[in-house]
């Protein structure tokens, strides 16, 4: 991060590299906690939200020339060649500049607002997870919980014969643990023949063309979910 977009600097740059270490510390624990970015043992790497965002900013912001030239302005604020007011303004010019031309996302990164969303828009539109089939996003409705990409026909109904003979119901908890873990532990599943409980994983397999349950007695694992 010391010499991060270093050969982008111009040569009279005051400093090159982006922020301070007490900066930088605070961002990359900000864009961890946003889900931006993912720690991998000793490094960082970025999530697919991270990734998306980087895609669709504006070339402007992710440039570190704006870095330099802020770093520049600042310097002459320090020195008093810069009115601090001036230097706050033109950031508000060209934050209202890059708003009102970029309302509406590329053509090309689309699809990426359709498939991440964010949360709100997931809540109010019911989504609880990302179909194994195409990478849409999957919606809960009356009857189940079904991909959005209509030519995709994944489902998972809720009146589910698998789940009902076990004395479980596929809910909307069930739902979104099977989409992201692909599995979901349940310590009172019930047995047709002798009516006594077990405990099992449930694990979701879908080969493309029709969504199946399987019991797993083996793996114990995610035995909080439920």
């Amino acid at each position: 991060m010391e010499t991060a977009g270093a050969e982008d600097f111009p040569d009279d740059a005051e400093r090159k590299g982006l922020g301070t270490p007490a900066t930088r510390a605070a961002t990359i624990e900000k864009l961890i906690k946003s889900g931006f970015m993912e720690r991998q043992k000793k490094n960082l790497a970025p999530t697919n939200k991270g990734i998306n965002l980087i895609a669709v900013l504006p070339e402007d912001i992710k440039s570190p020339l704006l870095t330099a030239e802020w770093e520049q302005k600042l310097k002459l604020v320090e020195r008093g060649e810069l009115a601090d007011s001036g230097f706050m303004d033109g950031i508000a010019s060209l934050t209202r500049e890059l708003v009102a031309s970029h309302r509406v996302p590329a053509p090309e990164h689309a699809v990426l607002f359709a498939a991440a969303g964010n949360n709100a828009v997931a809540k109010r539109d019911g989504i609880i997870g990302t179909c194994p089939r195409c990478g849409s996003s999957v919606t809960e409705s009356l009857k189940g919980f079904f991909c959005s990409n209509r030519a995709c026909r994944f489902a998972m109904w809720k009146d589910n014969r698998f789940f009902g003979a076990k004395g479980k119901k596929l809910d909307k908890k069930t739902a979104t643990a099977l989409l992201t873990e692909g599995r979901v532990f349940f310590y009172d599943l019930r047995s047709e023949k002798t009516g006594k409980t077990y405990a099992a994983t449930i694990l979701l397999e879908d080969d493309g063309d029709r969504v199946n349950y399987k019991l797993d007695f083996e793996n114990k694992k995610g035995r909080d979910n439920k």
